[in-house]
């Protein structure tokens, strides 16, 4: 019996470039929450009067919401998709952050976010991965004297090189790519 229980390990991205929450390079404030839904549409037969005869799927949202205990401008820049880094001029350090210019896309700093609860050790049976994910909520921040946090919101949008007339385009269960290539 798998009874789902504890923080999960939530990788932002790919490569040297991911950014970690999982109790060991970075830090949660609090637990993360995963929330998948279809976007329906309705199919109605008058010889069944105002009943619901079927629902076709149009299309899937989804979102992901961290809490890191951690300040940095790698997760600042996380939970805002919609801003563009300043960076030093010799070495190309990243040292803060300015709004994107206008008509910026997000889709084009999208990453993969693969969610582990950490109580399945090395089984990835219950993973759940979503393809391509950005920010495009608020950013707000308290400043009081109590522990501060940085709330990073991602949506879901559908991965590159989807298709439509195939399943596997926005996310996935378990621990097997169905898109994977051999």
């Amino acid at each position: 019996m798998k009874i789902p229980f504890g923080l999960a390990d939530f990788t932002i991205g790919e490569g040297v470039d991911a950014i970690k929450f999982d109790g060991v390079v970075g830090f949660q404030a609090d637990g993360g929450e995963v929330t998948l839904s279809p976007l329906l549409s309705d199919i109605n037969i008058a010889d069944f009067g105002d009943s619901l005869y079927d629902q076709y799927v149009m299309g899937y949202e989804g979102g992901v919401t961290i809490v890191a205990a951690e300040d940095d401008i790698d997760t600042l820049e996380l939970a805002m998709s919609y801003t563009e880094a300043i960076t030093e001029t010799v070495g190309g350090e990243k040292v803060g952050l300015m709004d994107a210019k206008i008509g910026t896309s997000l889709r084009a700093k999208g990453r993969k976010v693969t969610i582990h609860p950490r109580i399945m050790g090395a089984d990835k049976s219950s993973d759940i991965v979503i393809y391509n994910m950005v920010s495009n909520g608020e950013f707000s921040r308290s400043f009081a004297n109590e522990q501060g946090n940085v709330s990073v919101t991602l949506a879901m949008f559908p991965r590159e090189g989807m298709d439509v007339s195939k399943p596997g385009n926005f996310f996935y269960i378990g621990g097997t790519d169905p898109n994977a290539t051999p």
